[in-house]
């Protein structure tokens, strides 16, 4: 089934930079930093580079069993190529029912999928497991284009009381943007190499006055 009424709004909160969580949340690995002047944490990458992602689920803050959640996951695969991609075993046996559903027309062009887990037990208050591990490699081409080339967001989350804690979830959303990594530059590194050579000469010139 593919989903249409998925606000941009909604999906766009990828582009939020992650801060702390003091309560639940869904989180990934590795963060990033900022680099920039948009609100999306930055990776330094190179060509050809693969990046392991791991992504956590915290239940920090919540009263009751956590029996669904649902996930809006952002991709480029301009950008990122995935290798691999696997749920946990925690995952499996949190929820036993899961799907994944691609949203049509994503804001900007960015394929998105909404995946859902329940389980009637579910995960208890104040637990973390790791759900989701999975490979990209960068592309040619990537680039710094202020929107997320990783990005995940908690669309809903109800719990065993049947009471929706999406607001819980704090930050609700995570992102990233592979940017290039910075190459020195032609000058800095021909004077790094003529100074070198001046010492060298310098030694040698100090070596044979001595002998």
């Amino acid at each position: 089934m593919k989903l249409t009424h998925i606000s941009a709004s909604l999906v766009f909160l990828g582009a939020i930079a992650v801060t702390p969580a003091y309560g639940a949340s869904v989180s990934f690995t590795p963060i990033g930093s900022q680099l920039d002047q948009d609100a999306i944490n930055d990776l330094q990458v190179n060509v050809g580079d693969t990046i392991d992602v791991f992504f956590t689920l915290d239940t920090s803050g919540l009263t009751a069993n956590l029996q669904s959640l649902d996930l809006l996951f952002q991709q480029d695969p301009t950008e990122l190529l995935t290798l691999d991609v696997f749920r946990t075993d925690a995952d499996r046996a949190a929820f036993s029912d899961f799907s994944g559903s691609p949203v049509e027309n994503p804001p900007f062009g960015i394929p998105t999928v909404l995946f859902q887990r329940s389980d009637s037990v579910g995960v208890s208050p104040n637990s973390t497991l790791e759900i989701v591990g999975a490979t990209y490699e960068v592309l040619p081409g990537f680039k710094n284009d202020g929107l997320p080339d990783l990005a995940v967001t908690v669309s809903s989350a109800i719990d065993a009381n049947g009471i929706d804690v999406t607001s819980l979830f704090q930050p609700v959303s995570q992102s990233l943007d592979v940017q290039p990594a910075p190459v020195p530059e032609t000058t800095s590194l021909l004077g790094f190499l003529g100074l070198a050579a001046l010492g060298t000469s310098s030694l040698l010139k100090n070596c044979s006055k001595r002998v």
